[in-house]
């Protein structure tokens, strides 16, 4: 059976807009098995409105769900992260700990507002490269100025950046244009990995099965495993900061 990594979930309980309790992440856990996900990278929010606590609420929180992971499959793993949202203290708050980044390395999820300009993602993006991070853009295909042209994303790749799309778009779940636009990015090999961002059991469920048979029709075994697998099992070998 393929296996799938999560590189972009909201499962960890009360700690922001995704799972609201204990029994709703192990549903959201079951759900996730059932649909091939092997290894689940919890991204709980660091947003001034959508969440933002701290490292150690986060650490005991990820305990609890990998006791419940643990009793679907000893083998299904929960790494920790965050997903960033991007503002001018992140890089000294993750230089003093008090954001994580994923699985204690380098690597850190950054998202942005939908409005925000090109330049500002790039600077950003170039900011924290500066201090050493490698940077994940989570769900690259919200941004409507990077993705109005093409060009933009392969920049951001050249300098190092590594783009995450959502399973939503994938199956055309956010329109026709956000699924268009990915479809681009993987016809030109710009997509790094793939994530759920689910947040709950219903309208946003970390369902990755279908999105998978997609690509792997149009594209093949070898870039499916890569962009569902292969690619995030490399952030979590990495060496930690």
């Amino acid at each position: 059976m393929n296996q799938f990594i999560d590189l972009h979930s909201h499962i960890l309980p009360g700690v922001d807009d995704g799972a609201e309790n204990l029994e709703e992440t192990m549903e959201m856990l079951q759900i996730a098995y059932k649909e091939g996900i092997r290894c689940m990278i919890a991204t709980p929010h660091f947003h001034p409105c959508r969440g933002h606590r701290s490292p150690v609420t986060l650490k005991n929180k990820v305990a609890i769900v990998r006791k419940l992971a643990a009793k679907i499959d000893p083998k299904f793993r929960i790494y920790l992260g965050t997903e960033i949202y991007f503002t001018q203290e992140v890089t000294e708050k993750l230089q003093r700990g008090e954001i994580l980044s994923i699985n204690g390395t380098r690597n850190v999820l950054v998202e942005f507002s939908p409005n925000d300009s090109y330049e500002h993602i790039y600077k950003s993006v170039q900011q924290l490269q500066m201090y050493g991070y490698e940077v994940i853009i989570a769900h690259v295909e919200r941004y409507a100025d990077v993705r109005s042209n093409l060009s933009y994303a392969e920049e951001l790749v050249k300098t190092g950046a590594r783009l995450q799309i959502n399973v939503g778009s994938i199956v055309g779940k956010y329109g026709k244009e956000a699924k268009k636009y990915v479809y681009s990015l993987m016809n030109q090999n710009l997509v790094f990995g793939v994530g759920t961002d689910a947040h709950n059991t219903s309208s946003r469920s970390p369902k990755m099965k279908k999105a998978a048979e997609l690509i792997e029709k149009k594209y093949g075994e070898e870039y499916r495993r890569r962009i569902f697998f292969d690619n995030a099992a490399s952030l979590l070998r990495k060496k930690r900061r």
